[in-house]
Formats: structure tokens, sequence, C-alpha cells
């Protein structure tokens, strides 16, 4: 496939993903502006995590290379240096947001968060299946679309912005949360968008990206802006270790 063919592609799934998104929480967004909307209206908004996974099939189908598509999720099987490095990635969160919860004085951190053992469970359950959906077209899709025309730097950083910018409607919307703050979770949605990448591309296994990300989820519950520091040095960690089979983003 050609590059501005590619490129064409790619900017029209993007278009598309955007669009159908922020439709999800525009039911919401006019309510929160005094336009009396149905309360039908407010389910579209459980589509948002949905969209860019329907947009992804949609454009496997035109293409005819859904079968082709569904393989690539799994193109290597699950290795345990994979499983092993994520869970050094949750437990590093862990320990961390644990060191900080004792520094602050916030020793309700993590009851707060997660009170039992069911809800960790159910947390981590839900977590993984909307990061499973999420992965599936961000990093199975996209991702690997942009790479296949042997652009890689430009397919992190592309998928990075582009996914960091769809997260806004969310934040902006359902969280309603400031201008300042909404630019602290878009720094850290670009370096947890580099870490999922690497760890997709070395490994080529939806579910061990989809764990990683569900981990990332739940275990990095200390306030972001702290994160965003702990996020990029596992970054760079992550550079150095899969430098050579990424080709240390080389083209």
């Amino acid at each position: 496939m050609k590059t501005k063919k590619i490129s064409t592609e790619i900017f029209l799934w993007t278009f598309l993903v955007w669009t159908l998104s922020f439709l999800c929480y525009l039911p919401m967004l006019l309510d929160k502006n005094g336009v009396h909307i149905p309360k039908a209206a407010y389910s579209l908004k459980y589509l948002f995590v949905v969209m860019p996974l329907a947009v992804s099939v949609l454009f496997a189908l035109k293409q005819k290379c859904l079968k082709d598509f569904c393989s690539g999720l799994f193109a290597e099987k699950i290795k345990f240096r994979s499983i092993f490095i994520c869970v050094i990635l949750g437990c590093t969160g862990l320990l961390f947001s644990y060191i900080y919860a004792i520094v602050s004085d916030k020793t309700d951190l993590f009851l707060y968060s997660y009170p039992s053992a069911a809800a960790v469970a159910v947390n981590c359950s839900y977590l993984f299946v909307t990061a499973f959906a999420e992965e599936v077209a961000w990093r199975g899709f996209l991702l690997n679309k942009i790479i296949s025309a042997n652009r890689k730097k430009t397919a992190f950083i592309y998928v990075g912005f582009v996914w960091a910018v769809w997260h806004i409607p969310m934040w902006a919307v359902r969280n309603s949360l400031e201008f300042n703050e909404i630019i602290i979770y878009f720094i850290y949605t670009v370096i947890i968008s580099f870490i999922l990448g690497m760890i997709f591309y070395a490994y080529k296994n939806i579910f061990t990206v989809s764990l990683a990300h569900m981990l990332i989820n739940t275990c990095y519950i200390a306030p972001v802006k702290y994160n965003i520091v702990l996020l990029g040095c596992i970054l760079i960690l992550l550079i150095f270790f899969f430098r050579k089979r990424i080709g240390a983003f080389g083209k």
C-alpha cells in the first residue's frame, strides 16, 4: 500500500473516530448547557469506548482484510517475559502510590479506591474489557497501519497525540476537568501511549498490551502530576530495553 493511500486512510479513520466519539458525549454537553435532552440519549456515552473499535472493524471489512487484521492482533504467542514486564509495571505503580500515601499522610488512598477484594476484581475485569476494546483499535489497527508504511517514529507520535485528543470529551464533559487538569492528563496519556505502543510492537499480542493498559489504569492511582514523572522514567527504561527490537524509533 502506498504512503499516500495510508495517510488518507489514517486521516479518515481519525476524523471518523473523533467525530463519532464526540457525539457520544454531545447529549451530556447540551444538558450541561441548559438544553433539554431525552434521558435515553445519555446512553450514548457508553458507546464512547467502542467507537474506535467499530470504525476499525468497518475499515477492515471495507478493505476485505478482517482476517488479517484479527490475526495481526495475536501475531505472536503470549510470552512469560511480556507478562513479567506487565506485572513489574503494575507493582511499580502500586509501590509509588503506597509511598505517596505514606508521605502525604493519605493512608486511606487505597481503601477509598478499592474498599474490598471484590471491588478490585470487578474493577480489574471492567478495565481489562475496556482496555482490550481500546487496544484493538489504537494499537492493533492504527499503530499497525502506520508502521506498515515503515514509519515507526511517526506511528508512535501520531497515535499518542490522536489517542490523547480522543480522551478530551470524556475529561471535559463527563469529568468536568479544568483546562490545566486536561493538559496534565493529555501529557500523561501521550506517555502511556508510547509505553503501550512499545509493548505491543515488541510482543505483537493484544492480550499483553491490554493487560498492561489495565494495570496502568488500576495501579497508578496517585495524583497524575506525580505519575507523569514515574511514567516518563518507565518510558526511558522501555526505550532502552526494546531499542534493538523496535529499531530505536529509527524511521
